[in-house]
């Protein structure tokens, strides 16, 4: 009971105050994917020098353009060039909701889709479908993220984990292994700011939110400017192949598999393996 009152007052208190919100929020995200090498062809040190320059490239910032309904979600162009400048690891993700792939993500909260621009080697994309359903469970527990109280919120997603291993790693390791996870979603909403929004394709909470850790990315919130003087223009993408979100997963994995097929088909006798994942 105490939660489901909790829920209410906080809903209530976001109907009394909601206006034509608007604004611009700026988000640093990092990340804790990795890369696994053959042990026998790598030390640890150089495993973790590849690592740490890996995370080094991942490290980007976004800004989240919203409106009372709908919202943008795009990567700082000038600063994500600047770190591949100085980054000696590329590493590219593909994927809807990914936040990797450099596309504008627009969203609509009132009609509950989405469009994004995503690329798969150089080949654009316009995914088009329904925003993901976040059965988030509040709770009570605050922090103080700048100058705003936020509230706890937990959403758990059984998922699928992907991962493609080739070159020199054990028989049973190589090719396509699939992982059924538990993912939990940590996030830390504002009811001070009104607005249903967040980083990425997360949405549904009473309140904008300011930090998100999803297990594989941390998204925080580090600067906002509420409905500052110059119009907040929402984009929705154009460009690209139409496809849902079920055809792009899809070629994504097909491409994958390419990708390791290639890979190990042409790879030079002593190379090193490589492990990665995609999902969870």
């Amino acid at each position: 009971m105490r939660t489901v009152s909790f829920l209410v007052l906080v809903l209530f208190a976001i109907q009394i105050h909601a206006q034509d919100f608007k604004g611009i929020a700026t988000y640093k995200t990092s990340s804790s994917i990795k890369i696994s090498l053959d042990s026998t062809k790598t030390t640890d040190g150089q495993q973790e020098l590849i690592n740490k320059m890996l995370r080094q490239s991942m490290q980007k910032e976004y800004e989240l353009k919203f409106t009372k309904e709908a919202s943008n979600w795009k990567v700082i162009e000038s600063l994500d060039k600047a770190a591949q400048g100085n980054s000696s690891v590329q590493v590219r993700f593909v994927g809807v909701g990914s936040g990797f792939n450099g596309g504008t993500l627009y969203k609509n909260i009132k009609d509950k889709q989405f469009i994004e621009e995503a690329d798969v080697f150089g080949k654009p994309f316009l995914v088009k479908d329904s925003l993901p359903e976040y059965d988030w469970e509040l709770t009570t527990e605050t922090k103080q993220i700048g100058q705003y109280t936020c509230y706890k919120a937990i959403y758990k997603n059984e998922t699928t984990q992907v991962r493609f291993s080739f070159g020199d790693v054990a028989e049973e390791e190589k090719g396509k292994q699939e992982e059924k996870i538990t993912q939990e979603v940590i996030a830390w909403y504002t009811p001070q700011i009104p607005v249903s929004h967040g980083p990425d394709d997360y949405y549904g909470l009473p309140g904008l939110i300011l930090e998100l850790n999803d297990g594989n990315r941390v998204m925080i919130c580090s600067k906002i400017v509420l409905n500052p003087e110059e119009a907040v223009v929402i984009e929705i993408p154009s460009k690209g192949k139409k496809v849902n979100s079920e055809e792009y997963q899809a070629i994504v994995q097909e491409k994958a598999e390419e990708m390791q097929s290639i890979y190990s088909n042409g790879r030079k006798k002593g190379e090193s393996g490589i492990q990665f994942r995609i999902g969870g």
